[in-house]
């Protein structure tokens, strides 16, 4: 089966400086700690001139649109959401996002490439024995949210015409 990184494109004039008010510390933004955090949060975000809102944001906090959403509660519907809402006070423009919870998942291969700090991952090797079948997780152990979707989970979404994102093919192991 194949696998991909999906992730934010930074190509886009998307919102920035997302969460600057820290209403979400983002050490309780995983499945253990889904308790702390609020439903209907309002976040504070700064936009550019021309913003655009793109289905999946994944720094500082992995938040995706309704229709992300649907499709990762159709293939994992175990999966906990909370609503934010992004919002910037100067114009008054705002967004609602979902924020799963997805299951995280340690599955890193040793031939996988990490940063000198061991914070972030270069390239990325999955042990495919650890995986299990699962249609959509994040890599455990990263603050940064690598979200990885099985190949019936991302032509989902890709079917349903969600907007800036990227894909990498992952290998596995």
């Amino acid at each position: 089966m194949k696998y991909f990184l999906i992730d934010t494109d930074q190509k886009n004039h998307i919102p920035y400086s997302i969460n600057r008010n820290r209403t979400i510390d983002i050490r309780y933004a995983n499945r253990r700690h889904v308790n702390k955090i609020p439903d209907g949060c309002v976040v504070d975000m700064q936009i550019p001139m021309e913003t655009f809102f793109p289905d999946l944001l994944t720094s500082p906090l992995l938040l995706t649109s309704r229709v992300f959403a649907e499709v990762i509660n159709m293939y994992s519907p175990e999966t906990l959401f909370r609503i934010i809402y992004l919002l910037d006070y100067e114009s008054g423009v705002y967004a609602t996002y979902h924020m799963p919870f997805l299951e995280e998942v340690d599955c890193l291969s040793d031939r996988t490439m990490k940063s000198h700090g061991g914070t972030d991952l270069i390239r990325i090797i999955l042990e495919e024995n650890k995986i299990a079948a699962k249609s959509v997780f994040r890599i455990a152990g990263y603050t940064h949210p690598y979200v990885i979707g099985r190949l019936d989970f991302v032509e989902s979404i890709l079917r349903r015409n969600v907007e800036g994102i990227t894909l990498e093919e992952l290998e596995l192991a």
